[in-house]
């Protein structure tokens, strides 16, 4: 047959794939990743070899010193991988032959042949492979009633499998064999001799020839078996290297103990790291230092250095449950494709450990103010209804406006803390829909009036006739604007007042829409403006006063989440006035992405930094 280029490449393929699942089936478990992934390409290569050849068989046959695929001739025997010449002759197969349709279970039961001492037909019928038939070696015996054989000539050289084949002249075969299995080698092979020549020079000169021949035979396959046992070798050594290397990177402090585990000598920084000298731990045991409160100590449980059987896995572990289990937290091993390790990538325990807090407090301030939210709406409700009873005289109103505006800055104060969980926990979601920028601006100022009319201020709303629809979150801007009219109303005398608008943007900014909350209150200094948006910041006027800080600083980041942006004017006791734009609505396929930082170069993202910094 002509076979071309395309087909030699996947006879190619398949003799790698095959020599891998040959490997990795003595390393590994048949289920794991690599022999399946190896089992899995070799039949799809004999399904492209079957369709390359029509849907004939495809057989590799070992014939002395190549490899034939189909009677066509391959490769050199020697450039054969070792795992693949072991298989041919182990079990004496001359051809494997791979009928179509044979499957990776098949090429499974193949690859585990090689660990069978029986017989190689009879372990595959045993799991039922019928897709892939096994063609042993065959030499022929010459029969005694064939008569006596002549010996070759004197200047001939005899090989084994010659003298292997010859008949019987004197004794049965039987007995000749019973006879050798008896004999040591030199003997044996005198006797094999023998039967071939009765001539005592010849038999001297042939026996020097098979001597010869075996040692020659016996050093090439020595050599041949120290290159592997060197690989091994070589392979454990660069294993144990690797680990060391990795190991002594991730530590500066060297304890060295004897077999029984008691500390001979440590360096200074080991030193450093128990909190005591040499001289006071010398000759005592690694694990018997109880007192141990902040340190884990993990040791194999067999140290000794010589030891014929396999050492046990077990670890003896000295440590703090919660500790260990931060240390343990911080380090991940990395590994190879085979499973070895080559490495570790580790963060400093204290920040694990600092996340864990943290985790801790998040759930803390969650639980905590969806707790006190719900009593306090009740309370919020039922100060409102009692407000709007106009029978009260005054010394009752001034207390029950004191509790409203109480529970307003109370309600305030939750409000920003769960934001601000949600903000640092990644949770703070936005819903963006076609809005009424009217809506938003009346929805505040009604939310805020009864705590404004406690100071008597006089909170109005202005809107521009035919304001374009705006894109955004209608609920959470409702809250940005809640939280600068709370802003306004804290820092604004009695019988104040706090306008709130709206109106289109102009020129380069009528892509918005703009709200504003302007106040007659104490007003802010130039240099403290840049200030207001930090969290746990509050200046008015050079002075602080009570809240959390957090107000600002929340609702910037919610308005530049929703790609919208927000600016302050304020000269000291002439009134602050805060504008926020939101982007106009436009078709769904135009408006831009929310919940993330849009690139805007006049905004310095260090408060979104600090905000979200953990």
């Amino acid at each position: 047959m002509s076979e071309t280029p395309d087909q030699k490449l996947l006879w190619f393929n398949f003799l790698k794939i095959l020599t891998r699942a040959l490997v990795q089936i003595n390393l590994y478990k048949p289920d794991h990743p690599q022999v399946k992934l190896a089992l899995e390409e070799g039949q799809a290569l004999l399904r492209q070899i079957s369709d390359a050849l029509g849907g004939g068989d495809f057989s590799l046959t070992l014939d002395t010193d190549k490899l034939l695929v189909n009677g066509v001739q391959l490769i050199t025997a020697d450039k054969l991988p070792n795992s693949l010449k072991n298989l041919f002759s182990k079990f004496r197969i001359q051809t494997i032959t791979f009928a179509k349709g044979a499957s990776g279970g098949d090429l499974l039961a193949l690859c585990q042949m090689q660990a069978h001492k029986g017989e190689a037909k009879a372990f595959l019928k045993e799991r039922g492979i019928e897709r892939i038939t096994l063609n042993e070696s065959v030499y022929s015996k010459v029969d005694a009633s064939d008569g006596p054989q002549t010996a070759p000539a004197p200047a001939q050289a005899v090989s084994a499998p010659t003298l292997a084949v010859l008949a019987p002249v004197r004794e049965p075969a039987e007995k000749i064999a019973e006879k050798i299995s008896a004999q040591g080698l030199e003997t044996a092979i005198a006797t094999v001799v023998g039967r071939v020549t009765s001539d005592p020079a010849e038999q001297r000169r042939i026996m020097d020839i098979f001597i010869a021949k075996f040692k020659e035979e016996m050093e090439k396959e020595v050599k041949k078996a120290l290159v592997e046992v060197h690989h091994e070798k070589k392979k454990v050594e660069n294993d144990m290297a690797r680990m060391e290397s990795v190991m002594t990177s991730m530590a500066d402090g060297v304890v060295v103990v004897d077999k029984e585990g008691r500390i001979l000598m440590m360096n200074p920084q080991a030193e450093a790291i128990s909190g005591r000298p040499l001289s006071e731990l010398s000759g005592k045991k690694i694990m018997d230092l109880s007192e141990l409160e902040s340190q884990v100590v993990s040791l194999a449980k067999e140290i000794r250095s010589e030891n014929k059987d396999d050492i046990s896995k077990e670890m003896e572990n000295l440590r703090p449950s919660a500790l260990a289990d931060t240390v343990k937290k911080a380090t991940a091993i990395i590994q190879n494709e085979e499973g070895k390790i080559v490495g570790s990538v580790s963060i400093p325990t204290y920040t694990v450990k600092l996340k864990q807090v943290e985790q801790l407090q998040q759930d803390f301030i969650a639980n905590m103010t969806h707790e006190l939210r719900s009593p306090l709406t009740s309370i919020k409700a039922a100060l409102d209804m009692i407000s709007r009873d106009t029978s009260k005289d005054d010394s009752s109103r001034g207390v029950l406006n004191t509790a409203i505006r109480n529970a307003e800055r109370l309600n305030s104060i939750i409000t920003d803390i769960l934001d601000f969980s949600k903000l640092q926990s990644g949770k703070l979601v936005f819903h963006p829909e076609e809005t009424s920028a009217e809506e938003i601006a009346k929805e505040a100022a009604d939310a805020m009036r009864v705590w404004a009319n406690t100071k008597s201020l006089d909170l109005s709303v202005i809107t521009e006739p035919g304001l374009p629809r705006i894109y955004a979150d209608k609920r959470r801007t409702v809250q940005v604007l809640i939280n600068l009219i709370s802003n306004s109303i804290k820092f604004t005398p009695q019988a104040g007042t706090i306008e709130i608008s709206a109106d289109a943007g102009k020129d380069s900014l009528s892509d918005f829409v703009f709200f504003s909350v302007k106040d007659s209150g104490c007003g802010i200094k130039k240099e403290d403006q840049a200030k207001v948006f930090e969290k746990f910041v509050q200046v008015a006027a050079g002075e602080k006063v009570g809240g959390t800080g957090l107000g600002l600083a929340i609702t910037k980041a919610m308005v530049v989440m929703q790609n919208g942006r927000i600016s302050l004017e304020s000269d000291p006791g002439r009134g602050s006035t805060f504008r926020v734009g939101m982007p106009l609505y436009k078709s769904q396929t135009e408006q831009p992405v929310f919940e993330q930082l849009p690139e805007m170069v006049e905004e310095d993202k260090s408060w979104w930094k600090k905000l979200l910094r953990k």
